[in-house]
Order: structure tokens, then sequence, then C-alpha cells
């Protein structure tokens, strides 16, 4: 009984951190979302996108400051593709299996509505 307790810990415990990433990709994504939608609005990457990206990572319970935000290209002229990419790391660990750390990224693609 004792040894399925300590096969089965393992598994419950990655259920939870497995549960924590994918919350934190979930979160990451919907920020990538909504960043590339603000930045084909405005046609550039500027600090109404970048604080916008920041709202919706605080809301998903995410630090803004860990995450690293490219958007390419600077500038987007009408129907232009403006793409948002979002990296993160993440720590993962699983009581006696493994720790590691786990890059998450997320990428989204808006088209410029601004003639510049």
């Amino acid at each position: 009984m004792l040894a399925v307790a300590f096969m089965l810990l393992p598994v419950l415990f990655g259920i939870v951190e497995l549960s924590g990433l994918i919350h934190a990709w979930i979160g990451q994504q919907a920020a990538a979302a909504i960043g590339a939608r603000v930045a084909g609005e405005r046609g550039e990457d500027d600090s109404v996108v970048r604080d916008r990206i920041a709202v919706e990572l605080r809301a998903a319970g995410l630090d803004p400051v860990q995450v690293q935000v490219i958007v390419t290209p600077a500038y987007a002229r009408w129907d232009q593709p403006i793409t948002v990419r979002l990296v993160s790391r993440q720590h993962v660990a699983i009581p006696f299996l493994f720790s590691r750390d786990v890059t998450l990224s997320s990428s989204y693609v808006g088209r410029g509505e601004v003639n510049h």
C-alpha cells in the first residue's frame, strides 16, 4: 500500500504542475492575442500596445516583467501583418522525478488598420 502511495504521489504533483503550466500558457496566449489586435489597430509597436499586454498578463496572474514582448515590424501599413510574440520561462518541479525550466512561446498576427 505504501509503495502505491509513493508511485501515485509524483503523478498527483505532475498533474498540479502541468495545470499551472497550462494556465500560464493560456494567459500568455490571451495577452498575445489582445496585443496583436491593439498593434494592428494602432499600426505600430508603442507604449499603448505594451501596456495592454501587461494588463492582460496581470489579469491572468502572470508577472509582465518575466515575459519578453517582441513586436515585428515596429510599424505596419494598411493590411500588412504585425506579429506579437511573447516568450517566458516557467519552472516545473515534480518531486522525486525532475525539476527544469520550460520556455513558453505565444505568437499572434494582426493586420495593420492604419495607413501611415
